[in-house]
């Protein structure tokens, strides 16, 4: 054995020696590397005899070394850190030590010994030709109890996450249950430590509430057709290891999950979470759902989202890896699961896109990207060619650079104020605070329940009174384009402040002053737009600049990713406030955008200095109006009506899972 002292890690893999466990008349045998898919970790199976702490467990264990002739002593702490293990060894009195720690471990379990059996359930912990386990009766000489701690240890070059389990066998007693009662000791303190581990992080915890459950959201046909596969073998058997209580949806049509989370009424009471085991398509389902609930304040506030990338579009899982220096490839799936079972989150940003086309207006909540040109062209015409997978991107973005296209329009930004990245982070971070103190201005309304207009019953002339007073209010509310609860809307888009306060003083208050203050209490319950309306001119005063002419593309990005393979913004953060903004226009030379786009996957295709046709804006809002005729806009990489469009930023509003919780 060697000793890995910069990672503490105690190496078990540089001798192919088999070790045993032992106290005094019993020896298990350890499995060696190659007996784990992603393990390269070996299985230690130790046993204790001797007291236990509450806080903090130590415990003295021997490992048999046949090879050797000779037991190896081991102490094995259990601290709020994680597992420590001390080892001992008679040459030169070296000292080899591992911690594993509390992060790293994502579960445990207790009782008797598991053994291996023919491959047919969910499994992860092994080769797909190593069977799962399960309970092994013992003979009845042997009273032994057993604990297994689950963790993926993290490892730098490569960024990597390592399977490892370990197992500590308990037979201090004669008697059995004596026995069990210690290993569940350390199993129960092992998730005490990891509650109070993610209790101290910047955001509570998911996992372990036993009242809730998670909620995840599945869409079979994803994966090309192997989601639920996909779902069984990689996802269920770590929801299981980490003791996960889940509630699993399977989507049967489009907008299945958008109105799930819109219309659950016991959404929040009943679930800790949303993980979204699909594309990016469906996350923008669900978050549009939460968006048009009533309640959706304390939704976005109290429910973190999660994504496991069982699609085609993955660029939210691959941001949340970047942004948790997570390893993200050659498994995925595997990683994004760890990282929704951490128990934590953090804030991210949600982007408020308004379109109009036509007679058409319409607010939509965004998370990924807006896209103008020749990226949405290419993501959406070569649809047609999803039958040979991702080369389809290649081959039509070659068509694209020989047919190039040109749109003419005009685009407004407006630059964020001139504060530190710190400073932005700061601002996210209250906005979020405010979202969680919010109280209605009356005492006596609900926070959660928001209630339409009482029906009238003081006569004909009230009556006309309110008319009078909803048929303002949706005007005013008109202008300023706030059209998800708009006169068109199916929701009527006036509330009171709650029936007896209002007809109490409905003598004390005038018709104005009863707008005003329905009007003021409305603008806390929705999320509106700070920016002018669609229709609505912007001024260079308050800050816009206009770029007018011919351009090859333009596409706003507020993640690092728009899928796992193209790195489009790589100064974008979760809850930064910022909308990265790359606009190429006309005039730019077909090499030069065949480089742009070959340095898509590593974020090297934005130009260092100054460029005449390439440039990147960090804002905080932005307006298209395009002049062409045809042409392609795509939100979060749905194709949407081709018009006017314009987005703002609104930092911090939703909680995204991730294993740092920053």
């Amino acid at each position: 054995m060697t000793a890995k002292t910069e990672d503490n890690v105690l190496d078990q893999d540089s001798q192919q020696e088999q070790e045993t466990v032992t106290t005094p008349g019993t020896s298990i045998s350890t499995s060696s590397e190659a007996e784990m898919e992603t393990a390269t970790e070996t299985e230690t199976e130790t046993e204790v005899g001797g007291a236990a702490a509450t806080n903090e467990l130590s415990e003295i264990f021997f490992v048999d070394n046949n090879r050797r002739k000779h037991s190896i002593k081991i102490q094995v702490k259990l601290c709020p850190e994680g597992v420590y293990l001390r080892r001992e060894t008679d040459e030169d009195d070296h000292i080899n030590e591992q911690l594993i720690r509390i992060d790293d471990i994502i579960g445990s379990r207790f009782g008797p010994r598991l053994r291996k059996r023919a491959r047919g359930g969910l499994n992860s912990c092994k080769n797909p030709n190593v069977q799962t386990e399960e309970a092994a009766p013992e003979p009845d000489s042997d009273n032994s109890a057993y604990l297994y701690i689950y963790a993926y240890l993290k490892k730098e070059k490569p960024l990597r996450r390592v399977q490892t389990l370990r197992i500590l066998r308990f037979r201090s007693s004669h008697d059995y249950a004596v026995n069990l009662h210690t290993a569940e000791l350390w199993h129960r303190t092992i998730r005490q430590h990891k509650r109070g581990n993610n209790t101290g992080s910047s955001s509570s915890s998911h996992i372990g509430d036993s009242s809730k459950q998670l909620l995840i959201l599945l869409n079979p046909k994803s994966g090309s057709g192997k989601g639920r596969e996909l779902f069984q073998k990689q996802v269920a058997p770590l929801l299981t290891e980490a003791e996960a209580q889940y509630d699993l949806q399977i989507t049967t049509h489009p907008q299945y999950a958008k109105e799930f989370v819109r219309t659950r009424k016991d959404l929040l009471e009943r679930y800790s979470g949303i993980v979204v085991a699909s594309g990016d398509g469906l996350f923008y389902e669900v978050l549009n759902g939460l968006m048009e609930r009533m309640d959706w304040r304390r939704a976005c506030r109290e429910l973190p989202l999660g994504i496991i990338p069982c699609g085609s579009g993955n660029g939210l899982a691959k941001s949340v890896a970047h942004h948790c220096n997570e390893p993200y490839e050659p498994k995925p799936i595997l990683h994004a699961t760890l990282t929704c079972i951490a128990g934590k989150s953090t804030p991210m940003d949600v982007v408020r896109v308004e379109i109009a086309s036509r007679d058409k207006h319409y607010v939509m909540y965004s998370f990924l990207s807006v896209g103008w040109g020749l990226i949405a062209d290419i993501d959406i015409e070569s649809e047609r060619l999803r039958s040979i997978g991702a080369q389809r991107f290649t081959l039509w973005a070659i068509r694209r650079l020989i047919t190039l296209r040109t749109y003419k329009g005009k685009v407004y930004y407006q630059l964020p104020s001139k504060i530190t990245k710190v400073e932005q982070a700061k601002e996210a971070k209250e906005t979020t605070k405010r979202a969680a103190n919010f109280t209605p201005t009356n005492p006596n309304a609900d926070a959660s329940e928001f209630r339409d207009l009482p029906e009238e019953e003081e006569g004909e002339e009230a009556d006309e009174h309110f008319s009078d007073a909803i048929s303002l209010d949706r005007s005013v509310y008109r202008q300023h384009a706030d059209s998800w609860h708009s006169a068109m809307s199916r929701r009527t888009a006036y509330y009171s402040l709650g029936g007896p306060s209002l007809r109490s003083n409905r003598s004390r208050l005038s018709l104005n002053q009863r707008i005003e203050a329905a009007n003021a209490e409305f603008a806390e319950l929705v999320p509106s737009g700070t920016i002018p309306a669609l229709n609505m001119p912007l001024e260079s005063k308050d800050g816009w600049i206009c770029e007018d002419g011919d351009f090859v593309m333009v596409h706003a990005a507020y993640t690092t990713h728009l899928s796992s393979d193209v790195f489009f913004a790589p100064e974008s953060r979760l809850s930064d406030g910022l909308i990265y903004l790359v606009i190429i226009r006309s005039g730019v030379s077909r090499h030069q955008l065949l480089n742009f786009m070959l340095s898509l996957n590593t974020g090297t295709h934005l130009p260092i200095g100054d460029d005449p046709f390439i440039k990147v804006v960090a804002c905080r809002a932005f307006r298209i109006e395009p002049q062409s005729s045809d042409g392609i806009l795509v939100v979060d990489g749905e194709r949407v009506d081709y018009g006017p469009i314009q987005a703002e930023v609104m930092p911090g509003l939703i909680k995204v899972m991730t294993t740092n919780g920053q």
